[in-house]
Formats: C-alpha cells, structure tokens, sequence
C-alpha cells in the first residue's frame, strides 16, 4: 500500500462542510480587504492635492495601497485551490510527499498544501513549486 492511499483519508460530510464555510469565510474577508484597499488606492490619486509634497504623499499611499492587493490576490488563489482539492478528496494530502497534513497544521492554516517538513524544504528553496 502506498503512502498516498495511506493518507488519502476521506473527510466527513461535517467536516468538509465546516471547512468550507471557514474557506469561504477567509476568502470573503480577503475579497472585502481587496476592494477596500482598491477603492483607497484609487481615491486617493484624485483628491486634488496642489502642493508637490501633498501629491508624492498620495501617490505613495496610492502605489502602497495598491500594491497590497497582490498579496490578497495569492491568498486568494491559494484557498480557491484548497477549496478545488476538498472538493476532489485531496484536502489535507501533502502535494510533494503524499502523506496526511496534520489536523493541528490544516485548523491554523485551512488552505495548507504542505506538510510542515515540505513547506520547510519550500521555504528553503530546497523543493520547487508550481
């Protein structure tokens, strides 16, 4: 038997339903934070600062605010894909090494994709990912 089949253990009905509800919770959220920083951003460029200081001091905020939406943009990706592997049976299955991502990790962070050994090989460079 592989490791693969060892670890794949189905979620319950329960489970899988109370982790999507935090998934989609956590991916509202962003959505929120996205459109209110997007909506900062975009305001803050039109304010009609004459004075040369005034107007860097917008554009700044402006590029900060903006720039703030990319990261939101990952997370989202990120729990939209966990969100694809629970709906095919792979939640919480390490995608490098196959074996069961354990519970305590997977209720910090719902949308893992490693393993604490794997995500350390990742943040080592030592393990390439997608």
């Amino acid at each position: 038997m592989s490791s693969t089949t060892t670890a794949t253990k189905k979620l319950s009905k329960t489970a899988a339903t109370r982790l999507r509800k935090q998934l989609d919770i956590k991916r509202q959220q962003i959505v929120d934070l996205y459109e209110h920083d997007l909506e900062v951003g975009q305001s803050s460029g039109s304010d009609g600062a004459d004075d040369l200081v005034d107007r860097a001091n917008n554009a700044y905020n402006r590029e900060f605010m903006l720039a703030l939406s990319g990261s939101e943009r990952d997370m989202l990706r990120e729990i939209d894909e966990a969100l694809d592997r629970l709906e095919a049976g792979l939640h919480g299955i390490c995608e490098p090494c196959g074996s069961q991502i354990p519970p305590a990790r997977l209720k910090a962070v719902p949308w893992a994709r490693y393993c604490i050994d794997c995500q350390e090989r990742v943040e080592q460079g030592l393990l390439e990912t997608d």
